[in-house]
């Protein structure tokens, strides 16, 4: 396997500058990292001289770039905003060409969207512009050997089924997913069964872990001041929880510290003979350097016992 960090899991510490790009390029390498992970909303690739900047850095560092990850809502735009938004994102691929990553993942869809957007009929509505997209994105990344991904993410392109209809429908050798192991949560799906259905699928793995608590109230109980005046649970005053699709609550934990099965994920990565890219997405509350040197313990320590498993 191959370890290391997407960009976003130092966002707060880059946003505010107490972490500068070659910090973090000899962070990465001084905790042994192999590779580093690019989103763009954590890193402005678009700079004149950037990517050429990040390609030295990652040389001196002796990391590899694995990946740029980049947003969009393709499927969602019609006529001249679709046409402008796929020539933008074949500019995204040369860019990830540029900056010497491999593969490019690109949403086709809103991340966050109302929960009336995010059932099965709008899937289906939007189904053809999703293929047609990802086929025209994946042709073109083939020019410079790349792949292309989507991610199982949000509350519409999520959930092991709809990804997996939306890549074999695609039928590109290049297009594939970047699986994340945690966000099947999001569309409380269980995410050892989202892994077993996407793991033949999957050119990238994310590894993230999660806090679940089954409603708000028992989050109200564990910090006894989760009540507001009426009686009702104060979920948001409580920390950073996200709601899921059917009203649980996540919040985002250090790798190993959280609820999701982790050693049965890695397990099922392990057996199942996927031996590429690990690469951690971190978006707890915990100061994100202690919480990303833990993780990365621990996905060693549980990956180390999953291949011992396997023996």
């Amino acid at each position: 396997m191959q370890y290391g960090f997407s960009n976003y899991s130092f966002w707060s510490l880059l946003e505010t500058g107490a972490l500068s790009l070659e910090g973090l390029f000899a962070w990465l390498q001084e905790n042994g990292c192999d590779h580093v992970e690019l989103a763009d909303f954590a890193l402005d690739l678009h700079e004149p001289g950037m990517p050429e900047k990040v390609a030295q850095l990652a040389d001196l560092h002796q990391l590899s770039i694995s990946a740029y990850s980049v947003g969009s809502s393709i499927a969602q735009l019609e006529g001249e905003a679709y046409e402008k938004e796929l020539a933008r994102l074949k500019g995204e691929i040369d860019i990830a060409h540029k900056v010497g990553a491999p593969l490019l993942r690109s949403d086709l869809v809103k991340v966050l969207t109302q929960r009336d957007a995010t059932d099965i009929e709008e899937y289906e509505r939007l189904f053809p512009i999703m293929v047609k997209s990802a086929q025209a994105l994946a042709d073109y990344a083939a020019q410079y050997d790349m792949d292309v991904t989507l991610e199982n993410h949000g509350t519409l392109m999520n959930g092991g089924d709809r990804v997996r209809r939306l890549i074999l429908a695609v039928d590109r050798p290049n297009y594939g997913c970047t699986l994340d192991v945690g966000n099947a949560v999001c569309v409380d799906e269980d995410p050892l069964i989202c892994v077993q259905t996407l793991l033949p699928f999957a050119k990238r793995i994310h590894i993230k872990d999660f806090y679940i608590r089954e409603d708000a109230y028992a989050i109200g109980a564990r910090f006894k001041d989760g009540y507001e005046a009426g009686g009702g649970p104060r979920v948001l005053g409580n920390g950073s929880w996200l709601t899921t699709k059917h009203k649980r609550y996540l919040r985002g934990a250090i790798v190993g510290h959280g609820d999701l099965a982790m050693r049965d994920i890695l397990r099922e990565i392990v057996t199942s003979g996927y031996d590429g890219h690990l690469t951690i997405e971190f978006e707890g509350m915990e100061e994100s350097l202690l919480a990303c040197r833990l993780g990365m313990q621990n996905l060693r320590q549980l990956t180390a016992m999953a291949e011992e498993g396997k023996r």
